[in-house]
């Protein structure tokens, strides 16, 4: 791309939006149905001139992507639907942030806006708070999400519904059985999930219809889009025109059955057998475990497009029904996933298959014992012969090649704007002096006040599943929020082991009590993540309840991550993008004089 690299995160984002390199959401600053029926009658005109109709649009300017105007109510979320995923109290970096400009609900953003502005984003002044009308949090516990929410659905917990469990370092898939029914008006996700679709598919019947919606696609890893930009070009500049799956997301038009969606829920659909189920560029036929699912789990009675279907209608069909098609759980599938990495490969891999071939893993199995993995080209370890699961032994034993640009490990990127942020090669990078970018740039009252680098490692005295808040766990360790301070750090602030501490910066405030030990670095305070705002007293800073671990923290992207259509620097869901590189701030602390308690 000509010109200086862009000055602002944001900029990236948009670009790498408008590229293909990222998804965002909305797409466009235009309804995604209207755009295919503006041109005529819902299925009078082809995709193509659907297609063709939108990519002239967007170069025209006519038409653009949402994310170069975030801010306009036209392209603000509305509704925001959480699924066991604490937003709010766990992963949202820059939690003060959330509740101002998401929710627009009481907060404690401390510092003013940065001079800085993006080229490629509109920069509306003020930004706009509360975005949300509607936040939805389904949930077994009252996390910090759920205090906020409008509306939360009562989940049922891990002993009270049918699940699976694994990772791909997990050499067994965990059941989850239910030992009691989930009490009062709580359900199984499964059972949220398929009311909510047939009040939907009721709705709908009325409202929506079946409607064309445009869809357009990152340059996706495992397809031919990971190579399509070898040198850095903007169709919006005029440096290339706009083709889409090139220089460009993918555009694909889609049909959205909307009266049908419960039906679509609760069956197996056609596809498996049509075009088939795969992973990583592999495509396998799924007609054989399609016909046995019908026998084992029925199929559905009702007349419409699902009749005759394999039935899905618990979770435990739907848990049947992902170990019968996958190569970890069913030996026949990994043959024919083995055989198609055969195929594109040239190697001779049947032999990490064949010999379980005959093992399929029911829910009823695994119930009844731990069952190990098979080997799937699903990830890139090996569990035959007894062998334990370690990454990459696939590539290295077997001499199938890394889904890298060379086949091999490499460490030389040579992405244009991998070069010029100076990130070809893994060099020490310092970490960024966050008091220099301003972050302790507040007020401050008389008194002893230290300046320190702010961690939130990972969490410790709590569980994965309930974090720190559940009773048992407040029991061990000090009984509410915490922030471990170096012994000599504290002595200079007048704090002794177990006082309250105020913990503040331009992002926000939190109020802990703290804890002296020798074993933290000097220069440093660590809060251990996932602290909920539940026994938090007020702050005398903000005047209301203090926050979170992720109070004091924002969000920092880094550009690299945001490349794509190069190889492995390709968008993959949960597989490759861009993480917020958070948890290393500098905040202010200091002791608290006085704790009050807030009734809010």
């Amino acid at each position: 791309m000509s010109g200086d690299l862009p000055p602002h995160t944001a900029d990236y984002n948009a670009i790498a939006a408008r590229l293909g390199w990222l998804p965002s959401y909305p797409q466009f600053d235009c309804n995604p149905l209207d755009l295919c029926t503006e041109a005529g009658p819902s299925g009078a005109v082809s995709e193509h001139e659907i297609i063709s109709r939108v990519v002239g649009k967007l170069k025209r300017g006519v038409l653009n992507f949402a994310i170069h105007d975030p801010d306009s109510m036209a392209n603000i979320p509305r509704i925001l639907f959480l699924w066991r995923s604490n937003l709010l109290g766990s992963s949202g970096k820059g939690h003060e942030y959330f509740l101002k400009h998401l929710l627009g609900t009481q907060n404690a953003v401390l510092g003013q806006q940065t001079d800085i502005r993006p080229q490629e984003v509109l920069w509306r002044d003020p930004a706009p708070e509360g975005k949300l009308d509607l936040l939805v949090t389904l949930d077994f516990r009252m996390s910090t999400s759920a205090l906020y929410a409008d509306v939360v659905l009562p989940a049922a917990g891990w002993y009270e519904m049918y699940d699976l469990s694994t990772t791909d370092l997990h050499p067994f898939i965990h059941p989850f059985n239910a030992a009691v029914d989930p009490p009062w008006e709580a359900r199984s996700d499964w059972d949220h999930f398929t009311a909510i679709a047939k009040r939907f598919s009721e709705l709908a019947s009325i409202h929506l219809g079946t409607c064309r919606d445009l869809v357009a696609t990152p340059l996706l890893h495992d397809t031919i889009g990971e190579i399509a930009q070898p040198v850095v070009k903007d169709w919006k500049k005029g440096e290339v025109e706009p083709i889409p799956g090139k220089t460009m997301p993918n555009l694909v038009v889609t049909t959205r059955d909307y009266p049908n969606v419960h039906k679509m829920m609760t069956a197996l659909g056609p596809l498996v057998e049509k075009v088939g189920i795969g992973a990583k560029g592999v495509v396998w036929n799924a007609a054989e475990e399609c016909a046995e699912l019908k026998e084992r789990l029925g199929t559905v009675k009702a007349q419409g497009i699902t009749e005759g279907r394999p039935a899905l209608f618990t979770a435990k069909h739907v848990a049947e029904a992902i170990l019968a098609l996958a190569p970890e759980t069913n030996g026949h599938v990994a043959v024919k996933a083995w055989a198609g990495v055969e195929k594109v490969s040239g190697l001779n891999l049947s032999h990490l298959s064949t010999d379980r071939e005959g093992v399929r893993h029911t829910f009823s199995d695994l119930t009844a014992q731990p069952r190990t993995c098979i080997t799937s080209p699903t990830w890139s370890g090996m569990e035959t012969e007894g062998r334990r699961y370690a990454p990459f032994v696939i590539n290295v034993e077997q001499k199938v090649p890394f889904r890298t640009l060379t086949g091999r490990v490499h460490f030389y990127h040579d992405h244009p704007w991998m070069r010029a942020f100076g990130d070809s090669l893994p060099i020490f990078r310092p970490p960024l002096d966050m008091q220099a970018m301003g972050s302790t740039r507040v007020g401050q009252e008389d008194g002893k006040t230290i300046v320190l680098n702010y961690l939130t490692p990972h969490s410790k005295w709590s569980i994965h599943s309930t974090y720190a808040e559940t009773l048992i766990m407040l029991t061990l360790f000090r009984g509410g929020n915490t922030v471990w301070l170096n012994d000599e750090d504290a002595v200079s602030i007048d704090v002794k082991d177990n006082d309250w501490i105020e913990c503040f910066n331009v992002n926000g405030v939190t109020v802990a009590r703290a804890v002296v030990s020798h074993r933290i670095p000097r220069g440093k305070a660590f809060m251990y993540h996932a602290q909920e705002r539940l026994i938090v007293p007020g702050s005398k800073i903000s005047s209301q309840r203090s926050g979170t671990h992720n109070s004091v923290t924002r969000i920092t992207m880094k550009p690299t991550h945001m490349f794509g259509g190069y190889a492995q620097l390709s968008y993959g869901f949960n597989y490759y993008g861009t993480v917020g590189s958070q948890r290393d701030e500098a905040i202010l602390v200091r002791k608290a004089t006085e704790v009050e308690w807030y009734e809010d």
